[in-house]
């Protein structure tokens, strides 16, 4: 009997633990609408064929008990599923390797509906280059030295892909990056899915991009690093607070009230001792340190006044999730992450270091920066393991729940050059001010098509996946699934992300969605304060 009542107590702790840590995520997490997977509730428990799984789900959020299991970064080598099995979780599909042969980014070819550069000269469309200083104060990015999925090919991933609403296939084939938003038509970009052809808890190869991990640089061995956990605090010399006057001409310059001035030719003649170092690379020349086959993309977004958002987004097949209490939460199919340094007349002001949902903003004298040849003065960023979010120093990063329980890890990993290898475009588009990242993407294809072309790097880029509106992973997967399961209201797998022009490329401020948006004055006060600012 006294063990019993050991048993019992033990049991409701547990339980009351259980929807304690619910509860209080509920009300620490900064998002305030309700998720795809959420407004799906209903029909998604439905689908699982066990009555105490439902029930389980619905009273206590234990759902898919049964399905849990070890989920680690990668799968031993001798770790497969039997093909039956496979078939089973794909929905009879064969199991199959798309081979994806390498693209070089200057010679790809457009979608067949725009002007070649020589014809446009005296248009108004006439392709502009990527300022000098844009490139001199490109990031650097520190990724993990245990990462398991590194930079993705966007192009290779598409292969790797096939075209589904929610989760019926829709059997179109030849999508590539010049055609992929031709799968809005006559659909809601919520539908749309871009779903693997394997299952991914076989960790297929292209998964995890090993071969676009960054070539090392020649650098003498680095000083002792810091213990994993320890923060490193390079601190810079941030000087005093941005004054009000400078907060409204870079930071909010087009805030509530204000009219938009007319947007004033920025600097393009400036050239620095190295800029013969960041020079397109050809596929026949020998890569430098810090370059990854796969390449980053750069969006220019001139807002006026000497205005440059400089937006670099990096992208990823495969997001592996956070672990709390040893279980795994957030995989998704495809990551899209991004920072952005704002320019005042060719000055950089501010970078922008994305983190889930939210993400801060530092000054830029204040954050660290590079060394050694070709990196001096570059601001350094580091991406988190298997969630890659971006953070300004090395160690762990907190976030939602307390006492660490869910975290973040960065460390000083192979340094990344995106500058090394990019595609560039100019995106012409409305202002907006606390609006959320989502909005003012529904425009007519005729207007949108306007609004965004290639740089003069790289004229024949292609654009049609810029505007598919839909997402660039598997739907989440069904409660029923074998891979699926959801405790304390997160799910093991997520829908995949949307695009980068859900990003709100048009922002006054330099935060990117609505709420506070402050400028982080130094590293010290940056440990102190939450992606979520």
């Amino acid at each position: 009997m006294y063990h019993l009542r050991r048993i019992g107590v033990a049991v409701i702790l547990i339980l009351l633990t259980w929807l304690g840590l619910t509860s209080l995520h509920k009300h620490l997490d900064p998002n305030t609408h309700k998720s795809d997977e959420e407004n799906e509730d209903a029909r998604w428990i439905a689908t699982s064929q066990y009555w105490l799984d439902r029930q389980a789900c619905r009273w206590m959020g234990l759902c898919g008990l049964a399905h849990w299991h070890p989920d680690p970064a990668v799968r031993p080598w001798n770790r497969k599923l039997e093909d039956r099995e496979l078939q089973e979780i794909l929905g009879g599909e064969e199991e199959g390797q798309v081979e994806a042969d390498y693209v070089d980014w200057d010679h790809i070819p457009g979608d067949g509906e725009r002007l070649r550069p020589g014809d446009w000269v005296g248009d108004t469309r006439v392709l502009k280059d990527v300022p000098q200083f844009v490139l001199d104060h490109a990031p650097l990015i520190h990724l993990y030295s245990g990462e398991q999925f590194w930079p993705s090919d966007i192009r290779e991933h598409l292969a790797h892909t096939t075209a589904y609403s929610n989760h019926s296939a829709l059997n179109i084939s030849h999508l590539d990056l010049n055609n992929l938003h031709t799968l809005n038509e006559g659909r809601r970009g919520r539908d749309l899915f871009m779903h693997s052809k394997e299952d991914v808890e076989v960790r297929p190869e292209w998964l995890g991009s090993a071969y676009n991990k960054p070539i090392p640089y020649d650098d003498p061995d680095p000083e002792d690093e810091p213990e994993e956990g320890e923060l490193e605090f390079v601190e810079e010399d941030a000087g005093e607070a941005p004054s009000q006057e400078e907060l409204e001409t870079w930071f909010d310059p087009y805030g509530a009230g204000k009219k938009q001035k007319v947007a004033q030719p920025l600097p393009n003649n400036y050239r620095s001792p190295r800029a013969d170092l960041r020079k397109r690379l050809l596929p026949e020349m020998p890569k430098p340190g810090g370059y990854s086959p796969a390449p980053a993309v750069l969006v220019l977004v001139d807002k006026g006044d000497g205005i440059l958002d400089a937006f670099w987004f990096y992208f990823y097949s495969y997001n592996l999730g956070t672990t709390v209490l040893g279980i795994r939460f957030g995989n998704h199919i495809g990551d899209w992450e991004h920072s952005l340094i704002r320019f005042q007349n060719g000055v950089p002001k501010a970078v922008f270091f994305s983190a889930h949902s939210g993400g801060l903003a530092y000054a830029y004298k204040a954050v660290e920066k590079g060394k050694g040849e070709g990196r001096e003065g570059r601001p350094v960023l580091y991406s988190a393991l298997g969630s890659h979010a971006m953070y300004a120093q090395p160690g762990k990063h907190p976030y939602v729940l307390p006492f660490k329980l869910l975290a973040d890890v960065t460390d000083k990993g192979p340094l990344w050059d995106p500058a090394l290898n990019y595609l560039a475009y100019h995106l012409n588009t409305s202002i907006t001010h606390g609006a959320d990242a989502k909005s003012l993407t529904n425009l007519p294809m005729s207007i949108m098509k306007e609004s965004l072309q290639p740089a003069a790097t790289n004229p024949k880029a292609p654009m049609g996946w810029w505007w598919f509106k839909g997402h660039w992973g598997d739907k989440f997967y069904d409660l029923g699934d074998p891979r699926q399961w959801r405790f304390v209201g997160q799910f093991h797998y997520v829908n995949g992300p949307l695009g980068p022009r859900f990003k709100n490329l048009g922002r006054s401020r330099v935060c990117q969605s609505r709420g506070e948006c402050r400028i982080v004055n130094s590293l010290k006060e940056g440990k102190k304060r939450s992606w979520i600012g």
